[in-house]
C-alpha cells in the first residue's frame, strides 16, 4: 500500500530538514533491524519501493546505497536485493590520499604474527610471487587487527626473499608494514609496486583465525614490490572478510 509523505515522516526519526532518501533509509533500516524482512529475504524491488514511499527511483536508490554501505543489503544478479545482516557491521575504513598511503596500513592497526617458515616456490606459488619455480622464500603468516578491536580485519601471507627475512624478527610495536621495515632497516627501496584487488571467499583454513564462516565473501589484496633491479623482493597476500575493511581512495589533481 502506498504511504503518504506525512505518514513516512511520522514513522521516521529523521528531522524535517533531512533529505527524503534519509527518511526512507531510516524506515527500511528500522524494519531490517526488527527482522522484517529477515536476513536472507529479498527486499521489495525499486519499483515497489517507489510506489510505497511515493518517491522517485533516484531517491530510492540513494536510500538503498546507504543500507549497502552499512553491509545490511547487497544486490545479487538474477535474484534482486537481499538482506544480508540485521545490524550494521563494524568496518575499518582506510582513507587514501596519496600513492604512499596506498602501499601501507595506518598506525591504528597492528600485525600479530602466527608463524614464520621457509618455502620453495611451486609452479602455482611462482605465479603469485612472479619468480622462478624452486626459488626460496621466507613466509610470515599473520593477522592484522585494529587497536580498538580483537576481531581481525585481515589474514596475511607475507613472502620475503631470504636475504631480507631478518626484518620479520625485529620488534614492531607500531605495526609498521614490512615494506617500510625493509626500507628502513636494510636500505632496500621499493622502486615499483603492483597492487591487485579482487573478490574471493574465506577458505576452511582461514575461517577460524579470521572468526568468519567458510565461504563468506572476502576482499583479497595482493601487493608486489620490486627493487631497483626489477626483481620482486616482497609479496603480501591479504584476505579481508566482508564488511571489516574498506579502501576509500581520494586523489586530487594539481
Amino acid at each position: 500500500m502506498r504511504e503518504s509523505r506525512s505518514a513516512v515522516r511520522g514513522r521516521s526519526s529523521a528531522s524535517g530538514r533531512d533529505a527524503r532518501y534519509v527518511e526512507i533509509e531510516t524506515i527500511l533500516r528500522g524494519e531490517i533491524n526488527a527482522g522484517t524482512p529477515p536476513v536472507g529475504a529479498r527486499l521489495p524491488t525499486e519499483h515497489e519501493l517507489c510506489a510505497r514511499f511515493d518517491a522517485s527511483r533516484f531517491t530510492v536508490r540513494q536510500a538503498l546505497a546507504g543500507l549497502r554501505a552499512e553491509g545490511l543489503i547487497e544486490a545479487r544478479a538474477g535474484v534482486g536485493t537481499i538482506v544480508v545482516a540485521s545490524r550494521k557491521r563494524p568496518a575499518f575504513v582506510q582513507q587514501l590520499k596519496s600513492i604512499e598511503e596506498l602501499l601501507q596500513y595506518p598506525s591504528e592497526t597492528y600485525r600479530r604474527p602466527i608463524r614464520i617458515d621457509q618455502v620453495t616456490a611451486s609452479p602455482e606459488l611462482a605465479m603469485l610471487l612472479k619468480c622462478k619455480v624452486g626459488q626460496s622464500w621466507v613466509r610470515l603468516k599473520a593477522l592484522r587487527l585494529t587497536r580498538a578491536s580483537q576481531a581481525p580485519i585481515a589474514y596475511f601471507d607475507i613472502y620475503v626473499r631470504p636475504e631480507h627475512a631478518r626484518v620479520l624478527e625485529l620488534p614492531n610495536p607500531e605495526g609498521t608494514p614490512v615494506v617500510r621495515q625493509i626500507e628502513e632497516a636494510l636500505g632496500v627501496r621499493a622502486a615499483h609496486a603492483q597492487i591487485e584487488i579482487f573478490v574471493g571467499h574465506i577458505t576452511s583454513e582461514l575461517a577460524d583465525p579470521l572468526v568468519a564462516r567458510e565461504g563468506d565473501p572476502a576482499l583479497v589484496i595482493i601487493r608486489r614490490y620490486r627493487g631497483q633491479d626489477g626483481a620482486v623482493f616482497l609479496v603480501t597476500y591479504s584476505v579481508h572478510p566482508e564488511n571489516r575493511f574498506t579502501l576509500n581512495i581520494e586523489f586530487e589533481r594539481r
